[in-house]
């Protein structure tokens, strides 16, 4: 998880909103990126709740948010960021800029989740 957070953290250094929608391989790049950073937060949550007897909620926000009980308040902080996942792999393009700064933003609260997750593993 933090190689794929540096990795984005490097990709998305000094991008501006006309240089994301002008280079689609940035774009690809950038887009595919936050997937994999959502879905790793998805997969390390499920470990958890496997590890703890509990039951994999259907959803990749629920999931998240059921590790609540492990993690404290920071699943609360992370959970939402589903919702931009699932806008940029529906090629939202309008609002996809709009994520990527949002993840950004949000880089270290993901990391603190994944600790604390891969604590309770």
């Amino acid at each position: 998880m933090e190689e794929t957070i540096t990795y984005f953290r490097e990709k998305v250094r000094g991008v501006d909103r006309d240089r994301y929608f002008a280079d689609r391989d940035l774009r690809n790049i950038l887009d595919k990126t936050i997937n994999d950073i959502i879905l790793c937060m998805v997969d390390i949550a499920e470990e958890c709740l496997k590890k703890h007897r509990r039951r994999i909620p259907e959803t990749y926000k629920d999931t998240i948010l059921a590790c609540h009980e492990f993690v404290g308040d920071i699943a609360l902080k992370v959970a939402p960021l589903v919702k931009h996942r699932n806008e940029i792999i529906h090629q939202y393009l309008k609002v996809n800029w709009q994520n990527i700064m949002v993840i950004k933003s949000r880089a270290r609260d993901i990391m603190s989740f994944a600790h604390k997750v891969m604590k309770n593993t």
